[in-house]
């Protein structure tokens, strides 16, 4: 009977843990997905869209791009889409490349972008007084899963502070 309860207490446990991951997604790589650069641009067009017009409903300016950091976001979003990283460690790699290119702290997040236009957009990225982002979508495939996924990878100052000229 005691094994029995420690055996029901772990797979609780891992439930739990399991519950609580940030990522819709598996921590592993992935296999090779043919690169797509018209999907993935109206992937990264349906965030833009959705987050300023979140931002307006919300009378906040529209968030800022900043395009000399977008290649840097694709470099990304490529090795996902190639296989080379998982969703997991791409959202560190983003996290750790946007400290370092804005030198400020900077939030990352993962989007699921399969639902398109229903796409959930994070409050925290909303709700600043200003955003100023950085953003690249990829379309890719976990191992385990049986079909092509889809994130669109975003770095955003924290807090909203201007970005470094």
């Amino acid at each position: 009977m005691r094994r029995d309860n420690a055996y029901v207490g772990t797979i609780l446990l891992w439930a739990i843990v399991g519950g609580c991951a940030r990522l819709p997604w598996p921590d592993e790589p992935g296999v090779p997905v043919a690169l797509s650069r018209a999907a993935n641009v109206q992937a990264g067009d349906t965030f833009l869209a959705k987050l300023t017009a979140e931002r307006r409903t919300a009378n906040l300016p529209a968030p800022v791009v900043t395009p000399r950091y977008q290649d840097g976001m694709r470099t990304v979003a490529e090795d996902l889409q190639a296989g080379k990283l998982s969703a997991a460690e791409a959202q560190r790699t983003i996290e750790r490349w946007g400290q370092a290119a804005y030198q400020r702290p900077v939030r990352s997040w993962m989007l699921d972008c399969a639902a398109g236009e229903n796409m959930k957009i994070p409050r925290a990225l909303v709700d600043q007084p200003s955003a100023v982002v950085s953003f690249a979508a990829a379309h890719f495939r976990p191992r385990s899963l049986a079909n092509d996924q889809c994130a669109v990878l975003v770095a955003a100052i924290e807090g909203g502070a201007p970005a470094a000229p």
